[in-house]
């Protein structure tokens, strides 16, 4: 979201194809979208462009007057957030629906607001329903009407011309080459409802997601740019990756693959764990991912304000008497987690509380550092310093029915992430375990913590 951009809301009952609509007008699939009401959650901003004229549109949840339950009323905070912003508002309706399916309250609340209101009736897949309904859905009394289809694009292009009329145009300064204007980008990860959207409003001091004790609250991944002592961020808040089941609701699916993507596109992943509860497969599920895609990795233990009382219960996986220095719960859950995370070694545990904020600055502090580990490029000579040294105290060991290991030389090949070339006689002759040890005493003795290297193996015989 660029903040000196206009703001253009889109908003309407659950359904409408609010979140279609934005993905079509910004040309890329930014919003989940799913035939289930209520998919859309958290406020979703696109910059895009039009006619020359450049704005940004934020996509809503579906808005239901009616309901006073926790999540719904978070959700019109949301709106009411979104409306605030805008400059200018398109109020989405089901086209396909009658002229009486669309609520009186929400019309009587935006016949009220002072900014310029434009109705879109979606689902009008075809010229003809074009003329047929746009009469009917004048008689709202909101214009100007728009019939337009937001999965084949009809329609689109005059509702586009008449918000560039309705919004101010700001003339963008140029931007640096990609390359000079780099944020680091960290995704907050992690199983459902272990805190992940309360930690991200935290970090940028704003009810930027809605946070609700109901598992799977987060359905779409939500991008924020934030600078942290001169240093550029994108932070992204993910839906919790939930266990696989046979058949999965459409919108956990599509939850599941911004989750992925967001994780790729990361520099560095927020691994959430809730300290009060057991580790579970679907934790170490999610662990597995940051290592697969070879990210670096911060485990965040959130609800750290809870553990004096959930210790006393028995929930940590220890048993026993409580300890009388908190110290030592601490410490027993940090043994707890590492037994679990092993191939974690390398990245540090901080405690935080998303609700008073304990440990959130040291988190951030971490980032950089990881962030620039990943970065690191070793000069030559200390590599073979190293190598030597290692080879001296721990040779690779001759395995059954090998020929004798040798190592020639180590040199790094590639930055984010570390990637090193070990050159051998024979790599079938190098054990896992060799190898494993080479990468843990790389990142050890060489200082590139929180993240995870990759040794490759480079034969004369090339096998």
């Amino acid at each position: 979201m660029n903040k000196t951009l206009p703001i253009v809301a889109i908003v309407g009952q659950p359904n409408a194809g609010k979140s279609t609509l934005m993905n079509k007008i910004a040309g890329k699939p930014l919003a989940v979208t799913s035939d289930v009401a209520g998919t859309t959650r958290d406020r979703q901003y696109a910059d895009t462009t039009w006619s020359g004229v450049d704005f940004t549109l934020v996509d809503t949840a579906g808005m239901s007057l009616d309901s006073t339950e926790g999540l719904e009323l978070s959700l019109l905070k949301q709106i009411d957030i979104a409306l605030d912003q805008a400059d200018a508002v398109i109020l989405v309706v089901d086209g396909k629906q009658p002229v009486a399916a669309v609520d009186q309250n929400i019309l009587k609340k935006f016949r009220k607001i002072k900014k310029p209101l434009l109705l879109a009736i979606n689902k009008l897949d075809s010229a003809r329903s074009h003329n047929e309904k746009l009469g009917e859905f004048q008689k709202l009394g909101i214009k100007p009407a728009f019939p337009v289809s937001s999965i084949s694009g009809l329609g689109i292009g005059d509702l586009l011309d008449a918000i560039i009329d309705k919004v101010p145009h700001v003339v963008q300064a140029p931007g640096l080459p990609a390359d000079e204007n780099h944020a680091i980008a960290i995704s907050i990860v992690g199983k459902p409802n272990v805190g992940k959207s309360s930690i991200f409003n935290k970090i940028l001091n704003d009810e930027r997601v809605v946070v609700s004790p109901i598992p799977g609250t987060t359905r779409t991944a939500i991008n924020q740019d934030i600078k942290i002592a001169g240093t550029d961020y994108t932070f992204i808040d993910t839906a919790g990756l939930k266990k696989k089941e046979y058949r999965q609701a459409q919108p956990d699916i599509f939850s599941g693959f911004q989750t992925f993507k967001a994780i790729r596109k990361s520099d560095v992943c927020l691994f959430v764990l809730d300290a009060s509860q057991e580790i579970t497969k679907q934790d170490q599920s999610v662990a597995n991912e940051i290592i697969d895609m070879q990210k670096g990795c911060i485990i965040l233990a959130n609800k750290c304000d809870l553990m004096q009382k959930e210790k006393a219960a028995g929930t940590l996986g220890k048993s026993g008497k409580q300890s009388k220095d908190s110290a030592d719960d601490y410490n027993s859950v940090r043994d707890y987690i590492s037994h679990h995370f092993p191939f974690l070694w390398m990245s540090p545990l901080i405690f935080v509380s998303a609700l008073d904020g304990e440990g959130i600055d040291e988190a951030l502090q971490a980032i950089k550092p990881i962030y620039e580990a990943r970065h690191k490029t070793i000069p030559q000579p200390e590599l073979t310093e190293f190598l030597a040294k290692v080879m001296k105290k721990n040779p690779p060991k001759l395995l059954r029915d090998q020929k004798k290991p040798k190592v020639t030389g180590l040199k790094q090949i590639a930055t984010n992430p570390p990637m090193f070339e070990l050159a051998v006689n024979h790599p079938a002759a190098i054990s896992a375990q060799f190898r494993k040890f080479l990468e843990n005493s790389i990142i050890k003795y060489l200082d590139i913590w929180g993240t995870p290297i990759t040794v490759k193996l480079k034969g004369k015989d090339k096998s």
